[in-house]
Protein backbone atom coordinates (compact mmCIF):
# COMPACT_ATOMS: atom_id res chain seq x y z
CA UNK A 1 0.00 0.00 0.00
CA UNK A 2 1.29 3.68 -1.03
CA UNK A 3 -0.38 6.70 0.52
CA UNK A 4 0.54 9.73 -0.53
CA UNK A 5 0.22 13.26 0.92
CA UNK A 6 1.53 16.95 -0.20
CA UNK A 7 3.77 15.50 -3.18
CA UNK A 8 5.13 12.93 -1.82
CA UNK A 9 4.63 8.95 -1.41
CA UNK A 10 5.35 5.87 1.24
CA UNK A 11 5.25 2.30 0.73
CA UNK A 12 3.87 0.42 3.52
CA UNK A 13 4.99 -2.96 3.77
CA UNK A 14 2.16 -5.20 4.34
CA UNK A 15 4.10 -8.45 5.81
CA UNK A 16 3.57 -11.57 4.22
CA UNK A 17 1.18 -13.39 6.45
CA UNK A 18 -1.72 -10.58 5.50
CA UNK A 19 -4.02 -12.22 3.45
CA UNK A 20 -6.88 -10.21 4.25
CA UNK A 21 -8.20 -7.39 1.90
CA UNK A 22 -7.96 -4.73 4.05
CA UNK A 23 -5.95 -2.87 6.24
CA UNK A 24 -6.08 -0.33 9.10
CA UNK A 25 -3.48 2.11 10.78
CA UNK A 26 -2.89 2.05 13.99
CA UNK A 27 -1.23 5.66 13.96
CA UNK A 28 -1.57 8.40 11.29
CA UNK A 29 -0.76 11.71 11.69
CA UNK A 30 -1.09 14.89 9.25
CA UNK A 31 -4.74 16.18 8.15
CA UNK A 32 -5.41 17.08 4.15
CA UNK A 33 -6.53 14.97 1.09
CA UNK A 34 -4.46 11.83 1.10
CA UNK A 35 -4.07 9.36 -1.80
CA UNK A 36 -3.59 5.97 -1.61
CA UNK A 37 -3.21 2.44 -4.09
CA UNK A 38 -2.74 -1.01 -3.21
CA UNK A 39 -0.52 -3.83 -4.87
CA UNK A 40 -0.35 -7.36 -4.33
CA UNK A 41 3.10 -9.28 -4.49
CA UNK A 42 2.95 -12.87 -5.91
CA UNK A 43 5.10 -15.28 -4.84
CA UNK A 44 7.67 -16.98 -7.06
CA UNK A 45 8.51 -20.82 -7.58
CA UNK A 46 11.19 -20.96 -5.27
CA UNK A 47 11.66 -18.12 -3.04
CA UNK A 48 10.67 -14.32 -2.84
CA UNK A 49 7.84 -12.28 -4.33
CA UNK A 50 6.38 -10.50 -7.76
CA UNK A 51 4.97 -7.39 -7.45
CA UNK A 52 1.41 -7.07 -9.59
CA UNK A 53 0.16 -3.99 -10.70
CA UNK A 54 -1.08 -0.61 -8.64
CA UNK A 55 -4.64 -0.34 -8.45
CA UNK A 56 -6.18 3.43 -9.12
CA UNK A 57 -5.36 6.32 -6.98
CA UNK A 58 -8.08 6.72 -3.93
CA UNK A 59 -8.37 9.36 -1.80
CA UNK A 60 -9.84 10.59 1.39
CA UNK A 61 -9.57 13.69 3.50
CA UNK A 62 -8.37 13.75 6.94
CA UNK A 63 -9.08 16.40 9.25
CA UNK A 64 -8.42 16.55 13.41
CA UNK A 65 -12.23 17.28 14.08
CA UNK A 66 -12.97 19.58 16.74
CA UNK A 67 -13.24 18.97 20.60
CA UNK A 68 -16.57 18.30 21.44
CA UNK A 69 -19.30 19.66 24.09
CA UNK A 70 -16.97 22.87 24.78
CA UNK A 71 -18.60 24.37 28.11
CA UNK A 72 -17.42 27.13 30.30
CA UNK A 73 -18.09 26.99 34.31
CA UNK A 74 -17.88 30.53 35.57
CA UNK A 75 -18.82 32.13 39.02
CA UNK A 76 -17.77 34.86 41.30
CA UNK A 77 -14.54 33.03 42.07
CA UNK A 78 -13.28 31.25 38.97
CA UNK A 79 -14.04 29.94 35.80
CA UNK A 80 -13.26 27.01 34.25
CA UNK A 81 -13.44 25.85 30.45
CA UNK A 82 -14.25 22.37 29.36
CA UNK A 83 -13.93 20.17 26.19
CA UNK A 84 -14.46 15.97 25.69
CA UNK A 85 -11.23 14.55 24.99
CA UNK A 86 -10.38 13.49 21.50
CA UNK A 87 -8.73 10.47 19.73
CA UNK A 88 -5.41 10.79 17.99
CA UNK A 89 -4.78 14.22 19.88
CA UNK A 90 -1.54 14.95 21.77
CA UNK A 91 -2.56 18.43 23.62
CA UNK A 92 -5.39 21.18 23.08
CA UNK A 93 -4.78 24.57 22.46
CA UNK A 94 -6.54 26.96 23.29
CA UNK A 95 -7.51 31.36 22.58
CA UNK A 96 -9.69 33.49 24.55
CA UNK A 97 -10.19 37.12 22.77
CA UNK A 98 -11.99 39.78 23.55
CA UNK A 99 -14.22 39.56 20.20
CA UNK A 100 -15.98 36.62 18.57
CA UNK A 101 -13.49 36.70 15.44
CA UNK A 102 -10.35 36.49 18.08
CA UNK A 103 -8.65 39.44 15.96
CA UNK A 104 -7.82 40.66 19.48
CA UNK A 105 -6.68 37.98 21.22
CA UNK A 106 -6.27 38.07 25.22
CA UNK A 107 -4.53 34.75 25.73
CA UNK A 108 -3.31 31.90 23.89
CA UNK A 109 -1.75 28.56 25.60
CA UNK A 110 -1.63 24.92 25.39
CA UNK A 111 -2.74 21.92 27.57
CA UNK A 112 -2.76 17.97 27.83
CA UNK A 113 -5.79 17.87 29.76
CA UNK A 114 -9.96 18.14 28.24
CA UNK A 115 -9.79 21.85 29.96
CA UNK A 116 -8.07 24.98 31.29
CA UNK A 117 -8.46 27.42 33.94
CA UNK A 118 -7.56 30.65 33.24
CA UNK A 119 -6.02 32.94 35.76
CA UNK A 120 -7.83 35.97 34.78
CA UNK A 121 -4.98 38.04 36.27
CA UNK A 122 -3.90 40.22 33.06
CA UNK A 123 -4.87 43.30 32.28
CA UNK A 124 -6.88 42.64 29.20
CA UNK A 125 -9.27 40.63 31.75
CA UNK A 126 -10.33 43.60 33.29
CA UNK A 127 -10.95 45.83 30.37
CA UNK A 128 -14.00 43.78 28.83
CA UNK A 129 -17.26 42.15 30.14
CA UNK A 130 -17.41 39.16 27.74
CA UNK A 131 -14.79 37.25 26.43
CA UNK A 132 -15.01 34.63 24.00
CA UNK A 133 -13.32 31.08 24.06
CA UNK A 134 -12.09 28.15 21.49
CA UNK A 135 -10.33 25.22 21.28
CA UNK A 136 -8.78 23.11 18.65
CA UNK A 137 -6.42 18.85 18.85
CA UNK A 138 -2.95 19.17 17.87
CA UNK A 139 -1.67 15.81 17.15
CA UNK A 140 2.25 14.67 17.93
CA UNK A 141 3.40 16.66 14.90
CA UNK A 142 2.04 19.07 15.49
CA UNK A 143 -0.60 19.45 13.14
CA UNK A 144 -3.81 21.40 14.71
CA UNK A 145 -7.19 20.74 14.06
CA UNK A 146 -10.36 22.34 14.05
CA UNK A 147 -11.50 25.42 16.26
CA UNK A 148 -14.84 24.81 17.87
CA UNK A 149 -17.10 27.31 17.79
CA UNK A 150 -16.59 30.03 19.94
CA UNK A 151 -17.82 29.95 23.69
CA UNK A 152 -18.52 32.87 25.81
CA UNK A 153 -16.89 33.91 29.00
CA UNK A 154 -19.54 35.76 30.73
CA UNK A 155 -17.35 38.32 33.08
CA UNK A 156 -18.52 39.97 36.09
CA UNK A 157 -19.22 43.69 36.06
CA UNK A 158 -16.08 46.18 36.89
CA UNK A 159 -15.95 48.75 39.62
CA UNK A 160 -14.70 52.20 39.05
CA UNK A 161 -12.34 53.67 41.68
CA UNK A 162 -11.62 57.54 41.83
CA UNK A 163 -8.96 59.19 43.80
CA UNK A 164 -8.53 62.90 45.27
CA UNK A 165 -6.60 64.75 47.46
CA UNK A 166 -3.31 66.66 48.06
CA UNK A 167 -1.05 64.69 49.72
CA UNK A 168 2.56 65.97 50.70
CA UNK A 169 5.24 63.91 52.59
CA UNK A 170 5.48 64.09 56.20
CA UNK A 171 1.89 66.08 56.51
CA UNK A 172 -1.34 64.70 57.42
CA UNK A 173 -3.54 64.68 54.32
CA UNK A 174 -6.66 63.40 53.32
CA UNK A 175 -7.22 61.53 50.59
CA UNK A 176 -10.87 60.64 49.73
CA UNK A 177 -11.89 57.41 47.46
CA UNK A 178 -15.23 56.88 45.82
CA UNK A 179 -16.48 53.73 44.00
CA UNK A 180 -18.91 53.35 41.60
CA UNK A 181 -20.05 50.72 38.76
CA UNK A 182 -19.44 51.22 35.28
CA UNK A 183 -22.97 53.11 34.95
CA UNK A 184 -21.88 55.37 37.42
CA UNK A 185 -23.90 54.15 39.83
CA UNK A 186 -22.10 54.63 43.91
CA UNK A 187 -22.03 51.56 46.06
CA UNK A 188 -22.00 50.86 49.66
CA UNK A 189 -20.08 48.59 51.31
CA UNK A 190 -17.25 48.23 49.36
CA UNK A 191 -14.34 47.31 50.78
CA UNK A 192 -11.08 49.96 49.94
CA UNK A 193 -7.47 49.39 50.74
CA UNK A 194 -5.09 52.21 50.79
CA UNK A 195 -1.43 51.30 50.68
CA UNK A 196 1.87 53.18 49.96
CA UNK A 197 5.64 54.27 51.23
CA UNK A 198 5.92 55.15 54.69
CA UNK A 199 2.19 54.22 55.54
CA UNK A 200 0.48 51.15 57.31
CA UNK A 201 -1.84 49.58 54.92
CA UNK A 202 -5.62 51.17 56.40
CA UNK A 203 -9.28 49.41 55.19
CA UNK A 204 -12.43 50.75 55.00
CA UNK A 205 -16.01 50.27 54.05
CA UNK A 206 -17.65 52.93 51.61
CA UNK A 207 -20.53 54.68 52.74
CA UNK A 208 -24.06 55.23 51.64
CA UNK A 209 -22.77 57.88 48.84
CA UNK A 210 -19.88 55.30 47.59
CA UNK A 211 -17.32 57.49 49.05
CA UNK A 212 -14.10 56.83 51.98
CA UNK A 213 -12.03 59.34 53.57
CA UNK A 214 -8.28 58.09 54.75
CA UNK A 215 -6.08 60.67 57.26
CA UNK A 216 -2.60 60.05 55.64
CA UNK A 217 1.24 61.03 56.55
CA UNK A 218 3.68 59.44 54.33
CA UNK A 219 6.83 59.95 55.38
CA UNK A 220 8.41 60.21 51.72
CA UNK A 221 7.45 61.28 47.98
CA UNK A 222 5.94 58.61 46.40
CA UNK A 223 2.36 56.64 45.43
CA UNK A 224 -0.66 56.06 47.24
CA UNK A 225 -2.11 52.43 46.17
CA UNK A 226 -6.00 52.14 46.48
CA UNK A 227 -7.38 48.35 45.43
CA UNK A 228 -11.62 48.35 45.70
CA UNK A 229 -13.47 44.68 45.86
CA UNK A 230 -16.84 43.80 46.63
CA UNK A 231 -18.73 40.80 45.51
CA UNK A 232 -20.20 40.39 42.65
CA UNK A 233 -17.91 42.70 40.73
CA UNK A 234 -14.21 42.74 39.59
CA UNK A 235 -11.27 44.38 41.72
CA UNK A 236 -10.85 47.89 40.68
CA UNK A 237 -6.98 50.31 41.40
CA UNK A 238 -6.17 53.26 41.35
CA UNK A 239 -2.92 55.52 42.66
CA UNK A 240 -2.45 59.19 43.89
CA UNK A 241 1.15 60.73 43.68
CA UNK A 242 2.54 62.27 46.88
CA UNK A 243 4.58 65.45 45.77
Amino acid sequence: MAPKMSGTATDIDCTSDIRTPAASFIKMTGTGVWHWRVRAEFPKDLTGTVPGPYSPSQTFTRTIGEPANAKTDSAQDHVLLTWDPRLGVKEYKVQIASTPDFSRTVETTTTDNPNYAPTMTSYSYQTVDVLYWRVAGVDEDRNQGDWTQAQIIKMMPRLKVSMSGLVRPKRMSSVRVTVMSTTGKRLKGAKVRLTGLGIRPVVKLTDARGSVTFKVKPKKRGKLLVSATKAGYQAAYGALKVS
